[in-house]
């Protein structure tokens, strides 16, 4: 299998916004209370799934100690994550990450407004003492829309920091979209697989397509206040028919990139439907197609 390099297949001249992208939706919640945890495994795990673009939301303990979060549920160390993200770099040469990093939105609970903080100094500590982003960063850009593989590849660097306030050194503020909205992401899952796909035919970029296949728990909604797992559970019956409908309309599949998910470490499933899709948009190795093909095969 191919998981942990298929990057390398990718040919220089592919936009990253061409690219398809499997996405790890709230990357760090593993280990979280079951309402918040959309993930069951690490960072280090989740990039061996072949997971390249890792959602990474942070808050504070009392003590002041930087943490992964979701909402008010707090988690791991953030510097954990950022020990997974060392080893990547140190014995995968051949991957590029995009790590979408930054605090936890601000929260809306009527008229209450719950707000989380990270201390920007603390998380440069971090960001500095493992992954050192002033060598490794890739910056040096405009337009993210325009960014090659081939580019990156060529400055030496390993990942994009993307945080829209600029709020890390070497970080950019990236033109991306994350189409959501309550009521299709609230649906039950035979309701969400004929409906996640109508994001492609009204929300459009030259930037980051961020497009997310998870059903989200919320209030009046037809799924309510439901685990994560749970939804999952369901959910994964119908996500190879969401991601035929991407390979089959020349549209979608012109816009996909970033396809995001929970639970993406259950088993390669999701990888290898998203992964495939790299084929149909021509950006794989003329002489490695086959090869390609073959590796992401796992059942």
């Amino acid at each position: 299998m191919i998981y942990e390099n298929w990057m390398s297949y990718i040919k220089d001249d592919v936009k990253i916004t061409e690219v398809v992208i499997p996405g790890a939706h709230n990357a760090g919640s593993y280990g979280m209370k079951k309402m918040a945890e959309c993930q069951k495994d690490g960072v280090l795990t989740q990039f061996k799934y072949g997971m390249r673009q890792f959602c990474l939301r942070l808050s504070e303990s009392k003590n002041g100690e930087i943490l992964l979060a979701h909402g008010i549920t707090k988690g791991d160390l953030f510097e954990n994550v950022l020990k997974d993200i060392k080893e990547i770099l140190e014995n995968y040469p051949t991957e590029i990450l995009l790590l979408d990093i930054r605090e936890y939105q601000p929260q809306k609970f009527g008229p209450i407004t719950l707000k989380y903080k990270a201390d920007p100094e603390k998380v440069n500590e971090l960001l500095k003492k493992y992954i050192d982003p002033e060598k490794n960063a890739y910056y040096d850009f405009d337009k993210i829309g325009d960014v090659t593989m081939g580019d990156i590849r060529n400055a030496g660097k390993r990942f994009i920091l993307i945080n829209e306030a600029q709020s890390y050194r070497f970080s950019k503020p990236c033109e991306q979209i994350t189409p959501w909205d309550s009521k299709i992401n609230g649906m039950k899952a035979e309701n969400f697989r004929i409906h996640a796909t109508d994001f492609f035919d009204t929300c459009h970029t030259d930037g980051l397509y961020w497009f997310q296949t998870q059903q989200t728990p919320n209030p009046f909604t037809e799924i309510g206040i439901t685990p994560p797992v749970k939804l999952d559970g369901s959910m994964r019956l119908y996500f190879p028919e969401i991601i035929r409908k991407i390979a089959n309309n020349e549209n979608y599949l012109s816009q996909a990139n970033i396809i995001a998910g929970d639970f993406m470490t259950r088993d390669y499933m999701k990888s290898e439907l998203i992964l495939n899709l790299n084929l149909l948009k021509n950006n794989v190795k003329e002489d490695l197609r086959e090869m390609y093909a073959e590796g992401l095969k796992w059942n």
